[in-house]
């Protein structure tokens, strides 16, 4: 029974989502903007959306004024929303992602002079600008072939919805993360580009590694590495590469920036994911407006911070517990979500 009414409600969410996802697959993209524009209003006057990517902002840059922390933070619910409609408005739809993106020749280039050598690209993409759009310029502009690393929806009707159908009809194929190990090693040897986000809270005990962000220690994942060094150990030619897809002037436009150094090079695999994140680093500075505050990003202390660092972390973060780090380690008063 309680199956059965697990599987109706999945039902009613699956439809309540549908229509509007439909009616905005035919919309005209000034509706997007106005709808967008309501939505993250309406969710910037919810107190605890509020307090959170307010207190996220604060962490990041300490020096802005408080009207300066308000206008990103209402900006960046704007860019998630926008985010998300962009993305399923212009999948499939040559016309719309010709006129809505833009790559320039030297970023075309660049990406066909590691796809012309078969290299397989790992592509690193923060939570910035239109991250959705990263895969359909690559797919749609430049030809590539592309599996990207997806959560699974508990709802199965609207994972096959917005996972499967809303990406594959681009040609996106689609790793869901339990059991993505296997499968993104299968997309490798099959010469599939990989697409990561490296900007999640991904715990040490399942491949993620602390390093810093805004002054910060953070988890990240440290996956671009560890698919380097599979593809190098078993005589793959792959490369990481940051990339990032930010609104400039109402167009989401694709940047491209390697690594300042042969991989070979770097002494671990934290240099290398460090390295990334101060690239991230670099392009959110640019356009703090465009990353995703909406989330606890700052949430795991490690234990071998600073106290200067730890009175800088925002309301919400908590020592990461031993678990955090070992999946048998006994659990202690520390919480971890």
């Amino acid at each position: 029974m309680k199956k059965l009414f697990r599987n109706f409600r999945f039902l009613i969410e699956y439809f309540l989502i549908l229509l509007p996802y439909l009616l905005m697959r035919i919309s005209p993209h000034f509706t997007l903007r106005w709808f967008a524009a309501c939505v993250s209003r309406g969710m910037f006057l919810l107190p605890s959306v509020r307090k959170l990517v307010t207190a996220n902002v604060r962490t990041a840059f300490p020096e802005f004024t408080e009207s300066k922390v308000r206008l990103v933070a209402r900006k960046s619910l704007y860019n998630l929303v926008m985010n998300m409609l962009e993305f399923a408005w212009m999948t499939g739809v040559a016309k719309r992602i010709e006129r809505w993106t833009f790559i320039s020749d030297e970023v075309v280039k660049k990406l066909k002079s590691h796809t012309s050598k078969n290299e397989r690209i790992i592509f690193v993409n923060p939570h910035l600008g239109s991250w959705e759009a990263s895969a359909v310029i690559a797919t749609h502009t430049c030809n590539i072939k592309m599996a990207a690393i997806a959560k699974v929806t508990r709802n199965p009707y609207l994972n096959n919805l917005l996972n499967k159908k809303c990406r594959e009809i681009q040609g996106l194929r689609i790793i869901f993360s339990k059991g993505a190990v296997k499968e993104t090693i299968k997309a490798l040897n099959e010469g599939m580009t990989i697409g990561t986000l490296i900007d999640q809270n991904t715990r040490i005990r399942d491949g993620g590694i602390f390093v810093n962000f805004f002054g910060l220690p953070v988890p990240c994942s440290k996956s671009p590495a560890t698919l380097w060094r599979y593809a190098k150990a078993n005589n793959i030619p792959a490369v990481p590469l940051f990339g990032t897809v930010v609104r400039i002037n109402d167009r989401l436009t694709a940047h491209c920036e390697p690594l300042s150094k042969e991989l070979v090079e770097y002494a671990s695999d934290r240099e290398i994911i460090q390295e990334l994140m101060d690239i991230s680093e670099k392009y959110i500075r640019k356009f703090p407006e465009q990353y995703l505050w909406l989330y606890k990003r700052f949430q795991h202390i490690p234990e071998n911070v600073t106290p200067r660092q730890r009175k800088c972390y925002p309301f919400y973060s908590r020592p990461a517990s031993p678990k955090f780090y070992d999946r048998r380690a006994k659990n202690d008063n520390h919480s971890e979500e």
